[in-house]
């Protein structure tokens, strides 16, 4: 038998206006100099609020905008400014590119799986810790160690996985709240694949991100990351959509971020996330383009009928997605006219 591994980040907060208490915990950690990575949307919604909370906590920053894409071009300047500035950390801000750039470009060894054989790279990055800040509910990134990396056109070539996952996560659900619903229905998306891809990890024996088998405490929080999806995901966008987020909203979130990012790197991948990730082959066809999760969310009912799941699996799961908003057709995903031909090269 292998080796049992569970990983995960040393500190988990969320609530309501957690983003004012950013500084008392960067005081925690003995953090003085961060560089704050933002995307455009995380500098309008976040900037004066991570200001006043450093300065109250006499911590020294600075912010540079994320240009929107995980390359390996992004990593390197985000690496070079954190290096120029002489910071002990990077804060990324916004959604999963944003993440994954952040954790890539503060990294020290990593493993780039987007050549093969992989390569080890020691340092990839600046060698400081990650503090992950999302200001949207739209994917598992925060939590991880693994960073999805694109090419300029968008398509998704590989991963970089470091040594070790961020070093707090910090999520405020009034920000989450304010964002786009579709944000949160995506998250939910990608946290829909969890328990169905750790089930397949475990039934088959196979590894899971971190290199070792899954512990039986990793299939606890895949089933109840599903668990909570089917009972507050329809709550939650009633509460979003009324500008009243509470206790469904705060559970959604909990499931989306943090045990849907432990449950796949702790359960492990399968064929939803493998789907997924071809399916951005077809990056140009799409119209609009769909974010990961909603990418997800049609791969993981691929993966049920692969899996032969039962019909009660299938209505159950094919319900939720209709009934928050989930594609389940080419044609709610944004793809039109796929050949055969198309499929043959997102199978391969």
């Amino acid at each position: 038998m292998s080796t049992q591994i569970l990983v995960s980040p040393r500190r988990y907060v969320q609530g309501r206006d957690a983003l004012s208490q950013l500084g008392f915990h960067l005081n925690v950690f003995g953090k003085t100099n961060p560089l704050v990575l933002a995307s455009p949307s995380a500098m309008r919604v976040g900037r004066e609020i991570i200001s006043k909370s450093l300065e109250e906590a006499n911590i020294k920053y600075a912010f540079l905008e994320f240009n929107r894409a995980c390359t390996f071009e992004e990593i390197g300047r985000v690496k070079d400014a954190c290096l120029a500035g002489n910071h002990d950390c990077i804060i990324s801000c916004g959604g999963g590119k944003a993440m994954d750039t952040g954790r890539a470009a503060a990294a020290g060894f990593a493993i780039n799986t987007t050549v093969s054989p992989p390569q080890i790279m020691n340092p990839l990055g600046a060698g400081v810790d990650c503090i992950q800040v999302p200001t949207v509910a739209a994917s598992d990134a925060p939590t991880a160690s693994l960073s999805v990396i694109y090419d300029h056109k968008g398509i998704q070539i590989g991963a970089i996985v470091t040594r070790i996952n961020p070093l707090m996560v910090l999520v405020d659900t009034s920000v989450i709240a304010s964002a786009p619903v579709r944000t949160l229905v995506a998250g939910m998306g990608d946290a829909l694949a969890t328990f169905f891809e750790a089930e397949a990890v475990r039934r088959t024996g196979s590894l899971n991100i971190a290199g070792g088998t899954p512990l039986r405490t990793a299939g606890m929080m895949t089933r109840l990351c599903l668990d909570i999806l089917l009972e507050f995901g329809e709550e939650a966008l009633r509460e979003v959509e009324a500008g009243e987020p509470g206790p469904a909203l705060e559970a959604i979130v909990e499931a989306n971020i943090l045990l849907s990012g432990l449950g796949y790197e702790c359960g492990g991948l399968a064929a939803a996330h493998a789907i997924a990730g071809s399916l951005t082959l077809m990056h140009d066809r799409f119209n609009p383009e769909p974010y990961h999760g909603e990418l997800v969310a049609f791969s993981t009912l691929t993966q049920l009928i692969m899996d032969a799941s039962g019909p009660e699996t299938l209505d159950q799961i094919y319900g939720f997605c209709k009934k928050v908003g989930l594609p389940t057709t080419f044609s709610e995903l944004g793809l039109s006219g796929v050949s055969e031909e198309d499929l043959e090269l997102v199978a391969e």
